[in-house]
Formats: C-alpha cells, structure tokens, sequence
C-alpha cells in the first residue's frame, strides 16, 4: 500500500466523520433551539398569568385597605378577615404553576428525547423506531406528578394555616 492511498483513505474517513459532526452538531442546536422555545413560551406565559393575578391582589388589598379605613378600627377588630384580600386568585395561581411547570417538563422531555433519538439514528444509520415510552420517561412523569401532588398539598395546608 502506498503512502498516498493510506494519506486518501484518511482523508475520506475524516472528511465522513467530519460531516457526521456538522450534522450531529445541526440536530443538537435545532433541538436547543426548540426546548429553548418551550421554555420561553411557559415562562412568558407564567409571567402573564402572576402579573395580573398580582395587580388583583393588590387591588383588593388595596380597597380592603380604603374599605377598613372608612369603617374605622373597631369595625376591622370585629371582623378582620373580612378586609383581607381573597387567597382564591393566589391558589389558582399556584395551581397553575403546577401545571405549566409539569406541562413544560412534559414538553421538554419529548422534546430532548426526539433529538437525542435523531442523532442516535444519524450516526447509526438507522431510522428512529417510537416505542413505547421508556423506563426513564415514565419514571420522569412520575416524577413531575409526584412533586405536583406535593405542591398541591403544601399549597392546601398554607391555606388552611391562612
């Protein structure tokens, strides 16, 4: 074997490797590029949803303020709970954090999954099989319920402590 044909089969085994690079590196920063916007897109809508649950609690608060300083102090000794603003609108917040959060976690999985599977799939050749959902994605779900139902719980108990 000559020097120039050991220095060509090189070549084209690297030039291949290094096209399997770009190509892995593409499907990598497409995929960022989507759990970017998934992140993105729950965060903005959690920011929307407790900014105008903040501007009503404070709100209430604020004429549950007016309110108890027109009735004057024996009214609100009687009868403070009546000018506190309501925790309804807090705990449909809450409970909605809960959800976007597992949602997203959802999303976010599917997502990386899709991505780790493609690039699986580019650099073995072979096509990408859906399966049922893997051990690790079901443990995952799992997971995100159990921490909701916590949440939920502790959200229950502040409440109840309210």
């Amino acid at each position: 074997m000559s020097l120039q044909s050991v220095v060509d089969d090189v070549k084209s085994r690297v030039e291949a490797i290094g096209a399997q690079g770009q190509e892995v590196v593409k499907i990598s920063v497409d995929t960022l590029k989507q759990a970017n916007t998934v992140v993105v897109e729950s965060f903005s809508e959690l920011f929307k949803d407790h900014s105008s649950t903040a501007k009503d609690i404070f709100a209430s608060a604020k004429s549950g303020f007016e309110k108890a300083k027109a009735d004057g102090f024996k009214a609100v000794v009687a009868d403070p709970i009546s000018y506190l603003p309501s925790t309804e609108k807090l705990i449909d917040a809450l409970n909605g954090t809960v959800s976007t959060f597992a949602k997203t976690g959802d999303e976010l999985l599917k997502t990386v999954k899709s991505g780790f599977d493609s690039v699986h799939s580019h650099l073995t050749g072979k096509p990408v099989v859906v399966k049922k959902a893997s051990a690790a994605a079901k443990s995952a779900t799992k997971s995100v319920k159990k921490a909701a139902t916590g949440v939920k719980k502790q959200v229950k108990a502040a409440v109840k402590s309210l």
